[in-house]
């Protein structure tokens, strides 16, 4: 398994829904980018040459931890981080033939450092992508 911290945290999928801003949510997108790449470079992650099972975890520091969102409201984040890890070259793509599963488990909090998502990407060793 490999695990990566992003530190990132975009709005809630609830806030999308309410009509956010195609401009607002592109400003996202592209902090998301540049977030996850720097992530992956200070990782040393290479690409991931098989099929895999992705976990996603919130960490929440802060208000953020006194006030968490039920789990599908990190689905944004989560699919944010998802494709940039796909465009950073982690991932060769993100259709079901390169990502046989995808979850989002309840948040951990704590008291020191920046809020984020912390990814699990578990390589499936016997179905190659």
């Amino acid at each position: 398994m490999i695990r990566l911290f992003v530190p990132f945290m975009g709005p809630s999928t609830n806030d999308i829904y309410a009509g956010r801003h195609w401009r607002k949510r592109k400003q996202e997108k592209d902090a998301c980018l540049l977030i996850t790449r720097n992530a992956v470079r200070l990782a040393g992650l290479q690409r991931i040459h098989e099929r895999v099972d992705i976990v996603f975890r919130p960490y929440l520091t802060g208000k953020m931890a006194r006030q968490p969102r039920d789990s599908g409201n990190y689905s944004y984040t989560a699919k944010m981080i998802e494709d940039c890890l796909v465009s950073s070259g982690v991932l060769h793509d993100d259709r079901n033939e390169y990502v046989r599963d995808w979850m989002i488990k309840p948040p951990e909090t704590g008291e020191e450092g920046q809020p984020g998502m912390w990814v699990e990407l578990t390589p499936i060793e016997d179905e190659a992508a």
